[in-house]
């Protein structure tokens, strides 16, 4: 079977699938990842084809003026359409076109929902398709509302439900792209925004969730539309910590672990004083993963900066660990057994903070807005009490029983045979 994977986004949006990829190839298919063109060499690395689409949104993100847009900056809302107008939707419109070349001979189509078009090339094409999101924002349910709306607070069964009617309405900015796309490249007639959020061909499109059933076990109302297969976590091969990292972990107690990855902080020195200041309070030391979030440091003799390190290697060997919330993060946070603190940010951060939080498997969650060092001090004074620990413990053996990858597979398998 040839499968043709198309994805937009963040490396969060791209890791996934590649874990995905790597093992239908043990199964015997054929995988072609279409993405960004930041995404070419981790792809190919890990032995995927790959397939360039035109909208790269992490690239776009990391210009100068896509982070002023993207990253909260004060830019004018004229500036912000004439920015979307201009670039992000332009390159929608040539990563549709990319997306079908990438399809061409595929037997299954699987899709981020980002990926515009995807359900109109698999039906122009008579294949099946399955839909794939990273976080659970696509079906509607009633235990809880979509995030986007809230990410903690419950509405009750009947707006939580409505809440999800934002999904249908994603793809109206981008319409008129979409049909200019269907009538020049698919030559199908023009068509209603929303109208393939869940059906195909009258038919329902399979959605499935990387995610851990365990930590929603109170849903019901997916009604088997939904699968939950586990999360998908990436084979870290021949990764290894640098001499730099195993020596700063060899000469002393368990540090805290410090990651907000491509999340920039908006006052990176005074986040930095705080965490400095609960550290020497707490007698802690710290690995921080500086990525994006702006802080900078030097010779702090309790802490070493670094920009990235695995955090399969890297989080087991931790005290604890403070992130910010992003799916792939917090689920090699629980993969580790160690306790976590979520300091999140935006998008689907909030919702895993507080979800993670009401089960017992993360601290009460902290913002960088109102943050004292009083409260970093105690976070890191609970992530060594034994519930905290124990807590963690137990969520790790059942994220490794859940087998996430193997699972999707199973499900995807079984989801051709029948068709």
């Amino acid at each position: 079977m040839k499968v043709t994977i198309l994805t937009l986004g963040s490396r969060g949006d791209v890791q996934p699938y590649v874990a995905l990829a790597k093992e239908l190839l043990k199964h015997g298919h054929d995988v072609l990842i279409c993405t960004g063109l930041t995404f070419k060499q981790f792809i190919e690395e890990h032995g995927i084809s790959f397939h360039e689409a035109n909208a790269d949104l992490m690239a776009i993100m990391e210009s100068e003026e896509g982070r002023a847009v993207f990253n909260g900056g004060n830019l004018r809302i004229g500036r912000i359409i004439k920015f979307t107008r201009t670039v992000v939707t332009p390159a929608y419109r040539k990563s549709m076109d990319d997306f079908y070349e990438a399809s061409i001979g595929a037997d299954l189509i699987i899709y981020h929902p980002k990926a515009l078009g995807a359900v109109d090339i698999a039906i122009h094409s008579s294949i099946p398709c399955i839909c794939l999101p990273p976080v659970p924002i696509m079906y509607p349910i009633t235990e809880f509302p979509n995030f986007t709306i809230s990410p903690n607070k419950s509405f009750g069964p009947i707006i939580n439900r409505l809440s999800y009617k934002v999904v249908k309405l994603s793809e109206s900015p981008f319409i008129k792209q979409i049909n200019d796309f269907r009538e020049k490249t698919l030559k199908l007639p023009k068509r209603k925004a929303g109208i393939y959020t869940f059906e195909a061909n009258h038919a329902p499109i399979p959605i499935l969730y990387p995610i851990s059933p365990y930590l929603f076990q109170e849903v019901t109302s997916w009604n088997d539309r939904v699968f939950l297969s586990g999360f998908f976590f990436l084979d870290i091969e021949e990764e290894t910590l640098s001499d730099e990292v195993e020596q700063f972990l060899q000469k002393g107690k368990k540090p805290i672990v410090v990651s907000f990855s491509s999340m920039p902080l908006k006052a990176p020195e005074v986040f930095k004083q705080k965490l400095i200041s609960a550290l020497i309070e707490t007698e802690n030391r710290a690995i921080v993963l500086t990525g994006t979030s702006g802080m900078n440091f030097t010779q702090e003799e309790h802490i070493l900066a670094i920009e990235k390190a695995p955090h399969r290697l890297l989080f087991p060997r931790a005290k604890g660990v403070i992130h910010h919330g992003g799916v792939g993060t917090m689920s090699e946070a629980l993969l580790s057994g160690v306790p976590q603190l979520i300091i999140p940010f935006t998008v689907d951060q909030p919702f895993w903070a507080h979800r993670l939080f009401k089960q017992g498997y993360s601290l009460k969650p902290l913002r960088e807005k109102n943050l004292k060092v009083s409260d970093l001090i105690h976070s890191l004074n609970e992530i060594e009490s034994k519930r905290t620990i124990d807590n963690a413990e137990k969520i790790k053996n059942i994220i490794l029983a859940e087998n996430g990858v193997q699972h999707a597979i199973q499900f995807i398998e079984g989801l051709i045979k029948q068709s």
